[in-house]
């Protein structure tokens, strides 16, 4: 007889599934919310979980979350009650293994035919050896925090390899449920609280976990409830920075102006971000991974330049090379060509050299440029005192 574990906070719901499935031959435990739940998976050992998907506490897709990643329940069944019309929740569900989604109210009858071909498909499925202990998935769909807690919970072994978006990829190493060692390719910390913040940071990607034995040397040394508080903790904080900024794919420019009349008010150590500050502008994505250090200062210093005006998304670089003609110098011409109207009107003889109309243009060009070049070198004695290059 098959074992089914129902978990819906609903006791009508609950009752009602119980006896029915019950009577077309199910074998049939249910529980009231996902702590229960997990709990009762190692005795009751069930074929088949059926679960809500709004539950009390964690909800059902904390519940799949936990048990996908887990390689002892991996390969359960699941499949999820739903009320609610949330199609991308429902997208999700299926991306994270569940074999089906339900819409309430049920036909039972029904319902209990679809579990009986359910698991009779599952037991066809033939899966390869080399792939039971290989788990993949997307960061948008559990994150690195959720990734690192199932591991945890669980208490495996194995190596978690992460591939950002923007081509880096670091990994952690798991001994029975213990970080022992985190890495980012081409860093070369030996900090490894350090890489972990990197690996955090990395908003969307994709992770792999290949569970096993590993042996490697340890850089973290501290409690793992340490680990956990510390990572949420810094997370929160660097995801709050983050919150003040444009969105991380903007391409920032510097301001020269603000930046010189603003020295004396930026922190000595700045120089790192003003470095990695493109002449043609850069993402704050780049400027961020560039700075190769502490992601959650480099935020912040990224923060406090736009407070100061010193980093727009404008490029006033540009806007100074495009402008020939300022203001003064328009005016100039107009009382110039006035004069020259006024004069021809007088004497023919008396008319300006209209080839020294195009000089006056030059000097004011030439005049630009040179306060320009000063404004640059002033930057330059700047950051070469502070010790910045």
């Amino acid at each position: 007889m098959k074992k089914i574990l129902v978990v819906d906070s609903d006791e009508q719901v609950a009752s009602i599934l119980r006896l029915k499935l019950r009577q077309t031959g199910f074998d049939v435990v249910a529980l009231g919310n996902s702590a229960e739940a997990l709990d009762a998976i190692p005795q009751v050992k069930p074929d088949l979980i059926v679960s809500e998907m709004i539950l009390p506490g964690q909800d059902g897709i904390d519940l799949v979350k936990r048990l996908k990643m887990n390689p002892e329940t991996a390969h359960i069944p699941f499949v999820f009650l739903s009320s609610s019309r949330d199609v991308e929740k429902k997208i999700l569900a299926l991306s994270l293994g569940a074999e089906a989604v339900f819409a309430k109210p049920l036909f039972v009858e029904d319902f209990a035919e679809s579990l009986k071909e359910i698991l009779g498909g599952c037991e066809s499925k033939s899966v390869p050896e080399e792939d039971e202990n290989t788990l993949e998935g997307d960061i948008s769909d559990i994150s690195v925090l959720n990734i690192i807690s199932i591991m945890l919970e669980n208490k495996s072994s194995g190596e978690v390899e992460f591939f950002s978006s923007a081509d880096k990829n670091g990994t952690i190493f798991c001994d029975n449920g213990s970080i022992v060692r985190v890495e980012v390719a081409g860093s070369g910390n030996s900090d490894g609280m350090e890489e972990l913040y990197k690996i955090l940071s990395w908003p969307d990607g994709t992770f792999s976990v290949n569970y096993g034995e590993v042996d490697v040397e340890r850089n973290i040394c501290i409690p793992q409830k340490k680990i956990i508080e510390k990572s949420v903790t810094w997370f929160k904080e660097y995801s709050e920075i983050l919150k003040n900024l444009p969105p991380l794919d903007t391409v920032v420019y510097l301001d020269f102006e603000n930046f010189v009349e603003n020295l004396n008010k930026l922190p000595d150590d700045i120089g790192f971000v003003i470095k990695n500050i493109g002449e043609y502008g850069s993402r704050i994505s780049e400027i961020i991974d560039a700075c190769d250090g502490d992601r959650k200062l480099t935020a912040a210093y990224l923060k406090q330049l736009f407070e100061f005006s010193v980093l727009s998304i404008e490029n006033m670089l540009n806007s100074c090379k495009i402008e020939v003609e300022t203001p003064e110098i328009v005016e100039e011409n107009k009382n110039i060509a006035d004069i020259g109207k006024k004069d021809e009107e007088k004497s023919p003889v008396q008319k300006p050299d209209e080839h020294n109309e195009p000089e006056r243009k030059k000097s004011g060009v030439v005049v630009k440029i040179l306060v320009f070049i000063a404004i640059l070198v002033a930057i330059a004695i700047f950051i070469y005192y502070r010790g910045l290059i």
